[in-house]
């Protein structure tokens, strides 16, 4: 019966095959201005932390859900060395897109960036701006099922087990499962080895991968049918799928018009 139950809920979702890529998700904040710091901590509460910026797609979406003049964004001066700037949890990029003259750290400790009309201006972080969140169309669940209790769970509730498309993808969700307090050491994904083959249950192509070891398992034994991701350290595992962990589900994102940002 549970054979046959797994076969029923995998073929529904290949028989539907589309992409789910990884999608970053802003939140505009306006509770009357917070203060850099406490702008941080409410991001990390309620969704991931402070935005971070990647491209210029990523400004436009920023500044159309903006209804006041400057916003906090989750960048900040590195003060070792003072010249350093870097992105709120640590997310990597090298995208700037700084207003004329700026930064010019004006009072000597202007170390938080907001935004506005689509540059980035420095400013004291004890300033209180309105802000703006970052979230992930994927959820942490904090309870331990089988990895089929837990395809059951995110297809009742969610849309589908995660599948991971590319390196930054990864990170993301390693740093989201850090930032939300994963209670297993590994997750469970939608990564499942059947019909001789790894494959994504949501019909996701299988091109970008990460097993640990740097090598494919081609035909692992008859109890470790099942992937998972660390939650640091090692990348994607093979596991008994009878196991009891917690597990990433993907959500069903709307898109702003016609944007729909992926994280690659």
């Amino acid at each position: 019966m549970r054979k046959s139950s797994f076969t029923g809920l995998l073929i529904t979702a290949l028989c539907a095959v589309v992409s789910c890529c990884l999608n970053k998700q802003f939140h505009f904040v306006n509770e009357g201005g917070k203060t850099w710091e406490k702008a941080q901590q409410y991001c990390r509460e309620k969704y991931i932390d402070l935005a971070f910026i990647s491209n210029q797609d990523e400004v436009d979406e920023v500044n159309d859900i903006s209804t006041t003049d400057d916003v906090w964004i989750g960048l900040y001066r590195d003060p070792s060395p003072p010249t350093e700037w870097k992105w709120s949890g640590g997310w990597n990029s090298s995208f700037r897109f700084w207003g004329n003259d700026q930064p010019n750290n004006k009072f000597g400790n202007q170390d938080c960036v907001s935004v506005w009309k689509n540059k980035m201006n420095d400013y004291q972080c004890t300033e209180k701006y309105p802000f703006v969140c970052f979230d992930l169309n994927v959820v942490l669940v904090k309870e331990n099922k089988t990895w089929e209790e837990a395809l059951e769970h995110c297809r009742k509730h969610y849309t589908d087990l995660t599948s991971l498309l590319s390196e930054n993808e990864q990170l993301l969700v390693q740093r989201m499962m850090n930032s939300k307090g994963a209670q297993t050491d590994h997750v469970w994904t939608g990564l499942r080895f059947l019909a001789s083959e790894w494959l994504w249950v949501n019909g996701d192509p299988l091109e970008y991968q990460a097993w640990t070891g740097g090598r494919l398992p081609h035909c692992p034994a008859q109890h470790l049918r099942c992937g998972t991701l660390a939650r640091e350290g090692e990348l994607w595992g093979t596991r008994d799928c009878e196991e009891r962990r917690n597990f990433l589900c993907s959500k069903l994102v709307t898109p702003r018009g016609d944007r729909h940002v992926c994280v690659w």
